[in-house]
């Protein structure tokens, strides 16, 4: 899955009240079904028991594990009963899988009937910022005013200001407001990625010092994990990443990249990870699958160096995602040598 999704659907869920700050994974009660066929979420499933499988959606190893269930269940919820909390829900599940048109159909109808619905302007927010569609999304940002903290609602207005303006401003502007006051893991995450986009790789670092990352969305474990390699501390990324989940077979693509990248950086004999990662690329380039270009592209910047192949899923991602990483993503396969080919 692409990182600015995952990103937003960790920052959604963290910013805001709506949602508990460290969920922890969701067991159906002993009379919920989910069928042998695993194609539908049994009916005696609550709303709020599908706001909790979404909002674990986060986690390591949960990120895709109910996607299609979810949707299928959604869409027939939101058909028959579209309340606020259903089309926001609805739209957030529609956003992970890049159908950004239709989530965006769904959240500004709820914005119709409720024009006040946080949750919604932040999701838009997020899915125009991951679109490089910087006003509209900061026009959501500044909708938040006066029905979220100060401190969020400046959160989501530098986040977006640090895609398209300075990142050094927006970072010092958001450091001011905070002004040494408690912050939220969603701000911690923001303040991290900008010093880790101006090459501050200690400061970014000490932004998540106090983050357990057992509990931590899969976005904020990745930055982490960039961070400890920027500063060449591989180890550090193999000792943490390779005991977050007993079944590997479940690892996000993310954070097996981040391992496969670690371990080609200590030169060891053992390729574990590269090993298990070509295996996942392999899979991924025979379906096609763009819904985890950027994964491929970096694979191919940092794993097993192919400069064709880095620039060609650099370009599909492009096409999804049009965020200053995005960007970035793409000027590095484009400055790869021709002899990595």
């Amino acid at each position: 899955m692409h990182l600015s999704i995952l990103k937003s659907v960790a920052f959604i869920t963290l910013c805001l009240t709506t949602f508990a700050l460290s969920a922890a994974p969701f067991t159906p009660k002993n009379d919920a079904v989910i069928a042998n066929s695993n194609s539908t979420l049994s009916a005696s499933l609550s709303v709020e028991e599908i706001n909790t499988l979404v909002t674990n959606s986060q986690y390591v190893g949960q990120t895709e594990r109910l996607q299609g269930l979810l949707k299928t269940r959604l869409a027939q919820l939101y058909k028959h009963t579209p309340s606020s909390q259903i089309g926001y829900l609805y739209a957030r599940v529609l956003q992970k899988e890049h159908l950004f048109n239709e989530a965006i159909d769904i959240a500004n109808n709820v914005l119709i009937k409720e024009p006040q619905h946080s949750n919604s302007h932040l999701l838009l927010a997020n899915i125009f910022m991951t679109q490089g569609k910087f006003a509209q999304a900061k026009k959501h940002c500044v909708a938040l005013i006066g029905h979220v903290s100060t401190i969020t609602a400046s959160t989501c207005v530098l986040d977006v200001q640090s895609q398209h303006e300075s990142v050094l401003d927006s970072y010092q502007a958001l450091v001011k407001i905070i002004n040494n006051n408690q912050t939220s893991l969603a701000t911690n995450h923001v303040l991290s990625e900008m010093s880790y986009r101006l090459n501050n790789y200690k400061q970014a670092l000490s932004h998540l010092q106090s983050v357990d990352l057992v509990q931590a969305p899969v976005s904020l474990i990745v930055l982490w994990a960039d961070i400890q390699i920027a500063l060449n501390q591989p180890q550090q990324v193999l000792n943490t990443l390779s005991v977050l989940l007993p079944d590997k077979g479940n690892l996000e693509d993310a954070i097996l990249l981040r391992l496969s990248i670690a371990e080609k950086k200590l030169n060891k004999r053992d390729k574990k990870w590269q090993n298990t990662m070509a295996q996942r690329v392999t899979l991924r380039e025979l379906r096609k699958d763009s819904f985890h270009a950027s994964d491929l592209a970096k694979y191919y910047l940092d794993v097993q160096p192919n400069r064709e192949k880095a620039l060609y899923w650099a370009h599909i991602n492009c096409q999804q995602a049009k965020m200053s990483t995005d960007e970035q993503l793409l000027i590095q396969a484009k400055a790869m040598q021709r002899d990595t080919l």
